[in-house]
């Protein structure tokens, strides 16, 4: 038995702040939860499978094949409609403007792109048409996207025109994610809906997973900064 389901809009973003081997980082500064997002792209890039061709001396074909073609990575082009300093810092790895009162608000663009560590990114969709199931409490069904590794972020482009301004980040996903299950209880454990983390781990050469989950998204906090993530 398979359920089915379609994906409309986003509703919330949460990025968690990851290690040189990409492992989330436990810390005072490690998540933000964001809705102050347009769009997030998903394309992937493709290595095409070497071709091989050998012809008789008649011309006609002897040998022809082509090898798989493999993924290299899934790019990211990420629009937002807010600067949020924390966030942009913790994908792209720019240094965060603090005011008098230590407040971020704002980045430095440098030279440097962030190679190593990264963020993993999450993001709820809404499901249409899809029941609740019975006999459970607080389980409208989301869609759940998670790009266990995103690196090589960069502040791509925005435009400062008589119109609101939108900030486009892009970025790559990355294979060897150290992901595991995660950090947070994003899953049903069971048949009354109590939350877990994911069900099974990221391998080795996930780079993106997607599913159902009737567990709520994480609610947008006031501030918008970063949050500690707890061991």
């Amino acid at each position: 038995m398979a359920t089915c389901w379609s994906s409309i809009g986003a509703e919330v973003m949460r990025a968690t702040r990851l290690d040189a081997c990409g492992a989330p980082v436990v810390g005072p500064c490690s998540t933000v939860i964001s809705d102050g997002f347009v769009s997030i792209g998903w394309e992937s890039e493709i290595a095409e499978g070497t071709e091989v061709e050998v012809r008789k001396a008649n011309g006609r074909l002897c040998v022809s094949d082509r090898a798989c073609d493999e993924l290299r990575w899934i790019n990211l082009t990420i629009s937002f409609c807010q600067v949020n300093p924390d966030l942009f810092s913790m994908m792209t790895g720019y240094e965060v403007v603090l005011d008098f009162g230590g407040e971020s608000v704002g980045n430095r663009i440098g030279e440097e792109i962030l190679c190593e560590g990264g963020v993993a990114l999450e993001a709820w969709t809404k499901i249409p048409g899809l029941p609740c199931t019975p006999g459970a409490t607080n389980n409208r069904p989301w869609g759940y996207f998670l790009a266990p590794w995103i690196k090589s972020a960069i502040l791509n482009s925005f435009t400062m025109e008589n119109d609101a301004a939108t900030f486009e980040i892009t970025a790559r996903t990355s294979s060897a994610s150290t992901w595991g299950t995660g950090p947070y209880d994003v899953v049903a454990a069971d048949a009354i809906n109590t939350p877990g983390p994911l069900l099974t781990p990221i391998g080795a050469k996930d780079h993106l997973h997607m599913q159902v989950t009737t567990i709520q998204p994480p609610e947008v906090p006031e501030d918008c900064g970063c949050l500690p993530l707890a061991a």
